[in-house]
């Protein structure tokens, strides 16, 4: 005599099923003795016995059936307690206006910083074609370095001044002192914004998040970052 599936043997039906294996024993015991050539159980001791067992084996059913009863209620209780909590929640938290309008914010704003980098990178462009013009000096030069018997060219930065800058002779780069511009580039800062906002490389206090360091640095700084949160996104996994 078992519990359906999924219901909990409650105290009641422990007790009607506990009182039907002890009338089913006591019956058991009596139809033995009888085999035995017990002469002193009578037919009316059998008969009493016998329906006191299959008595006791429907008040066990009917326990287990109230048990069943009562815990299919009180699942549909708490399905319906979680549906009702689940449309609670997309009610008070999933709106999509205050998406609508954050995605307008963020659109006007993007617009605004591209543009921005776009007249920066122009503007880069043409001073270093100035310094071109003027003669300016190379922001790099080649040195011969020794080391272990092996001689070696490496690059390195030569020193500029406000009145003596020195300009890339290829791209659009240039130093005043050192203060050096180079493209910023709007695509790579678009694809840097994005990537950090979304996988929330921290930054500092007091530095704004594009002062922090040069954009192909911080592409560097953060690189394990950035890929974990484009492996996630690309796996469909992303916050």
């Amino acid at each position: 005599m078992t519990t359906a599936p999924g219901i909990g043997t409650t105290p009641e039906v422990a007790q009607a099923e506990t009182e039907a294996r002890e009338a089913d024993a006591l019956l058991d015991a009596l139809e033995e003795r009888v085999r035995d050539g017990d002469d002193k159980v009578t037919p009316q001791q059998l008969a009493e016995q016998r329906e006191l067992s299959g008595f006791a084996k429907l008040r066990a059913e009917a326990a287990r059936r109230k048990a069943e009863r009562a815990a299919a209620k009180a699942a549909e209780q708490h399905r319906a307690a979680l549906v009702a909590n689940a449309l609670t929640v997309v009610e008070e938290r999933a709106g999509r206006a205050p998406v609508a309008e954050a995605y307008d914010r963020a659109r006007t704003a993007i617009a605004d910083m591209l543009a921005a980098a776009d007249a920066h990178d122009q503007a880069v462009t043409e001073a270093a074609r100035m310094l071109r013009s003027a003669g300016a000096g190379p922001m790099h030069r080649y040195e011969q370095v020794e080391q272990d018997g092996y001689v070696t060219r490496e690059s390195c930065r030569v020193k500029a001044t406000r009145t003596a800058p020195t300009v890339d002779p290829t791209t659009a780069a240039l130093a005043f002192g050192d203060d050096s511009r180079s493209h910023i580039g709007a695509a790579r800062l678009l694809a840097v914004l994005v990537t950090e906002a979304a996988a929330g490389v921290p930054t500092g206090p007091g530095e704004t998040a594009f002062d922090r360091a040069p954009l192909a640095e911080q592409a560097h700084r953060h690189r394990d970052v950035v890929r974990a949160f484009l492996a996630a996104a690309k796996g469909g996994k992303s916050k």
